[in-house]
This record gives structure tokens, C-alpha cells and sequence, in this order.
């Protein structure tokens, strides 16, 4: 059932919290349920993942709701994420990995850095992470993210189980909208819905900034 609705929305307020709430990847999402489960009963931990697919698909949110998923109230202190801008040299790099291969903490079946963005990397960091993923003793899930599959190198897609992201179609699209709208101070009309679901090329990112555009035009007196 959802809640009233807030009185000031950004970004960040419809983004999915959890695998559940994520519109327009099935198939992604019954794979990392799968995965989740293997890793919290304490008997499988799975090679690396790589989600692939356009800037603004989901891969940020969906690896963010899998943290949740199998860390639960471990998550703040086991999941650790290495967005573009950060500091990612090989050197640093390389110091992290060797922070993650100690035991994860109390109660917490793993540990798990995201790498975002990962054709970015240098390659040689890549080339320090490459082993780093054939030999984590069995304490460290590494969730990686790309764009283009095809810039990331075959050695390191062969190590990794891949998650293919697809752009959202027209009727799970209007999904996410429905969903934003019912936490928005505002509605629109179903012309400039479907305006919108025409607009964002299957990219949820996309839709909900444009439906923040939308929605501050019936705040605008001039």
C-alpha cells in the first residue's frame, strides 16, 4: 500500500530500495534472488557479477537492493561501492582488495564491493582485479557495472557471471511512473505520461527526470 505522498521529491526519492520494487527486469532480478539466497545460507559464495547495460538502465539501484538483500542489517558495514569518481588508481585499487580479503564482519555471510563503471578502470587496475576475483577465499562478492560490454576484456567476462539489463518496456515503464507519482506532490495527465514513456528510450533514470521536469512546469507563474 503506498504512503502519502511527500511534500518535496528529488532523484533519489523513487529510486528502488529493494530486488521486489525493481520494474522491468524480471529476469535479472529472479537471478539475483537466487544468488542472495545462495550466499546467505552460507554454502555458496558465486563468482563475480557484472551487470552490463545503457547509463541510467538500473544497474546502480539493482546492485544497491542486492547489498540489502544479502547483507541485511550488515549491509552500512558490508557493502562498499567505488563509484567512477572516486579514487580507483591501481595502487588504490589494489589496497582495497587487500582490505576485502579479511573475514567480513560479525554475523555478515560476506563482504561486497561494487565497482561502477568498470571500462573506466585503468588497465592495470583491471589487471589487478582480474585475480583478485579467482582468489577471494571465499569472503568477498565482487559486483561489478558497465556500459559497454564489449570494452570490458574477455579474460575478466569470462570470469564473471553477466547480467544483461534491457531497456524497460512501454507498459513496465508506465509502472515506474505510476509508482513515482504516487509519492509526488503533483499528478500529470495521461497525455504527458505517455509523452514521457515515448521520451525516455526505456531508461527508467531518464523517465523520472523528466517526470521531475514535468511535474516543476505546474509550479511555474511565469
Amino acid at each position: 500500500m503506498a504512503g502519502a505522498p511527500l511534500s518535496r521529491v528529488s532523484m533519489e526519492d523513487f529510486r528502488p530500495g529493494t530486488l521486489e520494487e525493481i520494474v522491468g527486469q524480471d529476469e535479472v532480478v529472479a537471478r539475483l534472488h537466487r544468488l542472495a539466497a545462495g550466499i546467505r545460507s552460507g554454502r555458496i559464495v558465486p563468482p563475480g557479477l557484472l551487470m552490463h547495460g545503457p547509463p541510467g538502465i538500473g544497474k546502480t539501484t539493482a546492485a544497491r537492493a542486492f547489498g540489502r538483500e544479502v547483507l541485511g542489517e550488515h549491509f552500512l558495514n558490508g557493502f562498499t561501492e567505488l563509484k567512477a569518481f572516486d579514487g580507483r588508481s591501481a595502487q588504490q585499487l589494489t589496497t582495497i582488495i587487500l582490505e576485502f580479503r579479511k573475514p567480513p564482519s560479525r554475523g555478515a555471510p560476506v563482504r561486497i564491493l561494487f565497482v561502477d563503471e568498470l571500462e573506466a578502470l585503468s588497465p592495470e587496475a583491471v589487471n589487478n582485479l582480474r585475480p583478485a576475483i579467482e582468489a577471494v577465499g571465499g569472503s568477498t562478492v565482487y559486483l561489478l557495472a558497465c556500459n559497454d560490454l564489449e570494452a570490458i576484456s574477455k579474460p575478466l567476462r569470462s570470469r564473471c557471471t553477466l547480467l544483461e539489463f534491457r531497456a524497460v518496456a512501454a507498459p513496465e515503464m508506465r509502472r515506474v511512473l505510476s509508482a513515482a507519482l504516487s509519492k509526488a506532490p503533483f499528478q500529470l495527465e495521461e497525455a504527458v505520461i505517455e509523452s514521457i514513456v515515448r521520451r525516455a528510450g526505456g531508461l527508467p533514470r531518464e523517465a523520472i527526470k523528466l517526470l521531475l521536469e514535468e511535474g516543476s512546469a505546474l509550479f511555474d507563474e511565469g
